[in-house]
C-alpha cells in the first residue's frame, strides 16, 4: 500500500518513544502526545490536513472506551471537554499506525475491507471498491479534495457506505445568494460562526447551507441535522427545504429523541410532584405558589446553576435544593420527562453512558444550529457534547440579538465561539435585506454603544425612503390616542391590518393600545384579558379607586385588599375592627380612637388619612388623577417597586399601564366595569395557538402565561407554514415575541425611560439589543411613540451623527486572518472577548449598581453588612418567637418562614421602615408581601 498517499490528505502517522520516523515524515512536526494538553495542536493538524508526527508517550488502549462521566450536569462547565473522546478520535482519524516500527498501516483500509472493499497494499490506492476501481479512503475533516481523486470518506465507511466522495464543486442554490451568503454556505470543513444580523438572510444561508452538503457535497443524511430554537423556526426551516427532507429538529425534541422518546407531562402533572417535595406553600389571593419552583427547576437546568444557590437568590423557592434530586427522581419512576428535562436528561445520558455517546457522536457529524445567540448554557453543552470528537458546528446566530438574557442566552457564546467549537471560521452576513436604510443605520447607531458585541458592518440592500422611521414625541395623557391617529393614516394609505404590528417593551404596557384600538373599532390580536386586572398593583389600584369613588361606604373586602399596600406595620389582628360589608373614612377613625396601643391608633390614623386624601381627588379630579395619587401620595408605587425586586414581573409597570389606559376613561366611576368589558375577549377572536419566549419583567408572580400571546398567524420571514393572516387583524405583542418575525409596518409604543432602559435591567446593552430587535422588525415604516416628558435616553443614541467609537481590540477582540481547511474567508474568533466589558453608561443617568439600589432597595443603596457580633439578645428571641408562631399559623417548617442567619440580620439592623427593612439581606419580595407588617410592627415596639 503506498504511503503517506497523496498530500492533499495531509496524513500523519504514530510512533511510540523511542520508534525511529518513518522517511516520508522526516521533515513533519513532531507532536508529542502525553496526555490533554495536546489535543489542540492535533486538532489543528487534522482539522487543515497538515502532516505530522504523533509521538505516542501513554497506552492508547486507555481511549478504546469512552469515559463515563457521573457528575451532576449542573457542576460542569459549558465548554466541557472530554479528553478521550477527542484523543481516540484525532490520534488516529488521519494518521498511519507504525508503533513499534511496523511499516505504515492504515487503518482505514481495514475497516472498509469489512463492508466490502479489497485491501491492496501494492495497488495505486488503498482499497479496490467492489467494482474495481482503485480509490482512498480519507480520514481528515468532511471536505471535496482537488485533484481528481477517487476516494470514500471515512465517514461513510463507518455508515457501512463505498460511495466515493463527490467532487468539487461551488453550491447550486435554488435561489441568487449574496457574495456574503455564498461564502457562508460553501464554507469548507470544521465549525463555523455565521453572524446574521436582522434581516441578513440567515435562513435562506441555512437551507441552502443543507442543500449544498445533502446535494453538491453528497453527505450522508444520517449525518446531518439541523437545529431550530423551537417550534416555528423549525417549521419555518422544514418548509424552506421541503424539496430535498434534511433532518431539522428543535432542540427539545433533539434532546427527546436522545432519551428514547420518554413521555412528556403536562405542566399540572409537574406541579403535583414539585407541590409534594416541597414545604406547603403559605396561600396567597391570586397568587401562584408553584410557579416560582418551575422557573427555579428551570434555572438549574438549562442554566446549569448550583441548586443552592438558585434558592439563596430568591426567596420564594424555599426548600428547592433539596427537592431537585427527588424531582428528577420522580421522573424517572414515571419514565416521563417535562420540557426542560428534555435538554438536562440528555446531557446526562451522554455523559454517563460512553458508548451511547459515541453512537451518538457518530449520528451528529455535521450540525447545523440556528439562532445560535438564544442558547442557553445546557444547549450550548448538549450540542458541544453531541458534535465532539470533530466539533463540526454550523452556528448561525447575531450577537446584536441576544434578548433572553434572563433565560440563560448570553453574547458570550457567539463572541467566544472558539471557545467551544475550536479554530472556527466566521462568516459575516452584512446585508439587511428587510429594512430601509434609515432604520438600518439606526441600529447601527444605537448597537455601536454596546462593548460586548462583534464589529461588523451592517448596510441596506433596500433604496432610502421617506419617512421610513419616525419618531413621534406625544404628550403624557395622549399616547394611546396618537397611536389610534397613526393607525388610521396607514389604514387610508389601504394599509391592511395585518401589515402592522404594536411592540411594547412588556406586556402590560399592551393595555392602552389594545382598550384604544377596541374603543375605536379597530382589530387586534394579541394584547392581554381580564386576568392581567388581578395582578397585585392593579387589583389593589382598583380597590383604592373603588374606595376613592364610594366616599359614602365602601366595601371592606377593598379595605382588606389595600390594608398592606404599602405595608402600613399594622399587626394581624387589626382585620378584626373592620366589622359589616362597607365602611367609611369616619369610621376607621372611630377604629383607631378605640384602640389601646397609641402605635397602632397611629398607624390606622395615617390608613385614614390616605384613604380621605383620594376621596378628596376623586370629587374634582380624572381618573388618572386618582391613581397618580394613589400611586404617589398613597405610596402604592413605592410599595410595588419594593416587590419588584422579583425577576418575575415589574408590577410598578402594570400601575403605569392603568394610568396610560385612564386617559381613555376619564371619568372615575364606572372606570372599571368600562376597562373589564374591553379587556373581554371579542367570540370571533381566535385563541393563539403559538408560544414565543417571554421577556423579563413580563409576568408578575400572580400571572399565568395566558394573558399575553402571538398569534400562530403572524407573518413569518420568507413566508414559512405560519405566514400571512387568515384575517385582518393588527398584532399586538411584546418585542420578545416577535424575534425573527416581520411586518410592513412596525409601531413600537411606551419607547420611555424606565422602559427603555428598563428600570429592572441591569444591563443597557442588553435593553439596547431589545429597541433594536423591535425596529428591525419593520419592512416600510417604523413608528418609535414616546412620551415628551420621559422620552427613553436610547433615542439619541439612534442619531447616527452619534456613533459610539469604533471597538477597540481590547473590548471586541483581536481579529485575525485564520483559513479553515478549504474555505476561502475565515476568521479564527473576530469579536471575541476575553472577559465581558462593563456596560456603556448613558449621560445623566445612574450606573448599573445605583440603578438597582434604588429600584430594588426603595431608592437607597443596600448598607454595609451589619455587625453580628453584638446582637440584641432579647430582640433576637423575640423574632425567633415571631418565626416559630407564624410557622405554626401556616402550618410550614420555620426555615420557609426566614433562615436564621436573616433573623440576626434583622436584629442587627433594626429597621423601623419598609424601605430599611427591603435593604436588609433575606428580604425578598415574597418576604416582604407576607411579612413587612409584621416585623415592622415587632421591630417599631422595640
Amino acid at each position: 500500500m503506498p504511503f503517506p498517499g497523496p498530500p492533499e490528505f495531509g496524513r500523519g502517522v504514530v510512533v511510540l518513544a523511542d520508534d525511529p520516523i518513518p522517511e516520508p515524515w522526516q521533515q513533519a512536526e513532531v507532536l508529542t502526545v502525553d496526555g490533554p494538553r495536546a489535543i489542540d495542536a492535533l486538532h489543528a493538524a487534522w482539522l487543515h490536513r497538515r502532516p505530522v508526527v504523533v509521538r505516542l508517550l501513554i497506552d492508547a488502549a486507555q481511549w478504546r472506551t469512552p469515559d463515563t462521566i457521573t457528575i451532576e450536569p449542573w457542576k460542569l462547565a459549558t465548554n466541557l471537554d472530554l479528553p478521550g473522546d477527542r484523543l481516540h478520535h484525532l490520534v488516529w482519524a488521519n494518521n498511519y499506525d507504525a508503533r513499534k516500527g511496523i511499516p505504515p498501516q492504515w487503518w482505514w483500509s481495514r475497516k472498509a475491507s469489512r463492508v466490502g472493499a479489497v485491501e491492496t497494499p501494492d495497488g495505486p490506492a488503498d482499497v479496490r471498491l467492489p467494482d474495481g476501481q482503485p480509490a482512498w479512503i480519507d480520514g481528515g475533516p468532511r471536505h471535496p479534495l482537488p485533484g481528481g481523486l477517487v476516494y470514500v470518506h471515512s465517514e461513510s465507511v463507518e455508515l457501512g457506505s463505498l460511495r466515493p466522495a463527490a467532487a468539487p464543486t461551488e453550491p447550486v442554490p435554488e435561489i441568487p445568494l449574496a457574495p456574503d451568503q455564498l461564502l457562508a454556505v460553501s464554507h469548507g470543513a470544521g465549525p463555523a460562526r455565521i453572524v446574521a444580523p436582522a434581516g441578513s438572510g440567515k435562513t435562506r444561508v441555512l437551507t441552502e447551507r443543507l442543500r449544498h452538503l445533502l446535494g453538491n457535497r453528497q453527505v450522508e443524511r444520517e449525518l446531518v441535522c439541523a437545529v431550530a430554537y423551537n417550534r416555528r423556526a423549525q417549521e419555518e426551516l422544514a418548509h424552506r427545504c421541503r424539496a430535498f427532507r434534511p433532518r431539522v429538529v428543535t432542540l427539545n425534541a433533539l434532546g427527546w429523541e436522545l432519551l428514547g422518546r420518554p413521555r412528556v407531562l403536562a405542566e399540572r402533572e409537574c406541579r403535583r410532584i414539585i407541590e409534594a417535595l416541597v414545604p406547603k406553600p403559605t396561600r396567597r389571593a391570586n397568587v401562584d405558589p408553584i410557579g416560582p419552583y418551575l422557573e427555579a427547576l428551570s434555572t438549574i437546568r438549562l442554566g446549569l446553576v448550583d441548586p443552592s444557590e438558585v434558592e439563596d437568590e430568591r426567596d420564594d423557592v424555599p426548600g428547592i435544593a433539596g427537592a431537585f434530586d427527588g424531582y428528577r427522581a420522580a421522573l424517572r419512576d414515571l419514565g416521563a420527562v417535562d420540557f426542560d428535562e428534555q435538554i438536562y436528561g440528555a446531557i446526562q445520558r451522554l455523559l454517563t453512558d460512553g458508548e451511547f455517546r459515541r453512537t451518538q457522536q457518530a449520528r451528529h457529524r455535521h450540525l447545523l444550529v440556528d439562532e445560535f445567540q438564544d442558547l442557553t448554557p445546557a444547549h450550548v453543552l448538549m450540542l458541544r457534547l453531541l458534535s465532539l470528537p470533530g466539533l463540526d458546528v454550523f452556528g448561525v446566530g447575531d450577537d446584536d440579538q441576544v434578548i433572553y438574557g434572563h433565560a440563560g442566552a448570553d453574547p458570550t457564546f457567539l463572541l467566544n465561539f472558539d471557545d467551544y467549537f475550536p479554530h472556527a471560521a466566521t462568516h459575516p452576513l452584512e446585508v439587511n435585506y428587510r429594512c430601509r436604510p434609515a432604520v438600518v443605520d439606526a441600529a447601527r447607531a444605537l448597537l455601536s454603544h454596546n462593548q460586548r458585541r462583534i464589529p461588523k458592518t451592517i448596510r441596506s440592500h433596500r433604496d432610502p425612503a421617506p419617512n421610513s422611521l419616525d419618531v413621534i414625541r406625544h404628550a403624557t395623557q395622549s399616547g394611546a390616542q396618537e397611536l389610534v391617529k397613526l393607525i388610521r393614516t396607514h389604514m387610508a394609505a389601504g394599509t391592511p391590518l395585518s401589515d402592522i404590528a404594536i411592540l411594547t417593551r412588556v406586556n402590560s404596557t399592551l393595555l392602552a393600545p389594545q382598550v384604544a384600538l377596541r374603543e375605536a373599532g379597530i382589530a387586534a390580536a394579541g394584547g392581554l384579558d381580564e386576568h392581567a386586572l388581578e395582578r397585585t398593583g392593579i387589583r389593589a389600584a382598583l380597590a383604592y379607586l373603588r374606595i376613592a369613588t364610594n366616599p359614602d361606604g365602601f366595601a371592606v373586602t377593598d379595605l382588606t385588599e389595600v390594608l398592606r399596600r404599602p405595608s402600613r406595620g399594622l399587626p394581624q389582628w387589626i382585620d378584626k375592627w373592620f366589622r359589616g360589608k362597607t365602611m367609611t373614612v369616619e369610621q376607621l377613625r372611630r377604629v383607631s380612637s378605640s384602640l389601646d396601643d397609641p402605635k397602632v391608633a397611629t398607624k390606622v390614623d395615617a390608613f385614614a388619612a390616605d384613604l380621605a386624601q383620594i376621596t378628596r381627588v376623586a370629587r374634582r379630579g380624572t381618573t388618572r388623577d386618582i391613581l397618580r395619587s394613589i400611586k404617589n401620595d398613597v405610596g402604592l408605587g413605592q410599595a410595588m417597586t419594593m416587590l419588584d425586586a422579583s425577576a418575575s414581573g415589574s408590577h410598578l409597570d402594570d400601575l403605569e399601564a392603568l394610568e396610560q389606559v385612564a386617559d381613555l376613561h376619564p371619568v372615575a366611576t364606572g372606570f372599571e366595569t368600562w376597562l373589564r368589558a374591553a379587556l373581554t375577549p371579542r367570540p370571533d377572536m381566535p385563541a393563539a395557538s403559538d408560544r414565543f419566549p417571554d421577556g423579563p419583567f413580563e409576568f408578575p408572580d400572580e400571572e399565568d402565561a395566558r394573558t399575553t400571546t402571538v398569534r400562530a398567524t403572524a407573518r413569518s420571514i420568507g413566508g414559512g407554514p405560519s405566514a400571512g393572516l387568515s384575517t385582518d387583524e393588527i398584532t399586538l405583542a411584546t418585542i420578545h415575541r416577535v424575534k425573527g418575525q416581520e411586518w410592513p409596518v412596525v409601531i413600537l409604543f411606551g419607547v420611555n425611560d424606565g422602559l427603555f432602559p428598563h428600570r429592572l435591567s441591569d444591563d443597557d446593552e442588553e435593553e439596547r439589543r431589545v429597541l433594536h430587535v423591535g425596529i428591525t422588525r419593520g419592512i416600510e415604516h417604523v413608528a418609535i411613540l414616546t412620551d415628551s416628558a420621559k422620552p427613553s435616553p436610547f433615542l439619541v443614541e439612534l442619531d447616527p451623527k452619534f456613533v459610539a467609537k469604533p471597538l477597540s481590540s481590547k473590548s471586541a477582540g483581536t481579529t485575525t486572518s485564520s483559513k479553515s481547511a478549504g474555505t476561502t474567508t475565515s476568521s479564527k474568533s473576530a469579536g471575541t472577548t476575553t472577559s465581558p466589558a462593563s456596560p456603556t453608561r448613558i449621560p445623566g443617568r445612574p450606573s448599573v449598581a445605583e440603578r438597582r439600589a434604588g429600584k430594588k432597595r426603595g431608592d437607597v443603596a443596600a448598607t454595609a453588612a451589619p455587625d453580628l457580633s453584638a446582637l440584641d439578645a432579647e430582640l433576637l428571641e423575640a423574632l425567633r418567637a415571631w418565626r416559630s408562631a407564624r410557622a405554626r399559623a401556616d402550618a410550614v417548617p420555620p426555615y420557609v418562614v426566614m433562615h436564621d442567619k436573616h433573623l440576626q440580620m434583622l436584629a442587627a439592623a433594626q429597621p423601623k421602615t419598609l424601605t430599611e427593612l427591603a435593604r436588609v439581606e433575606g428580604m425578598g419580595p415574597r418576604r416582604l408581601e407576607l411579612y413587612a407588617d409584621d416585623l415592622l410592627s415587632l421591630l417599631s415596639s422595640r
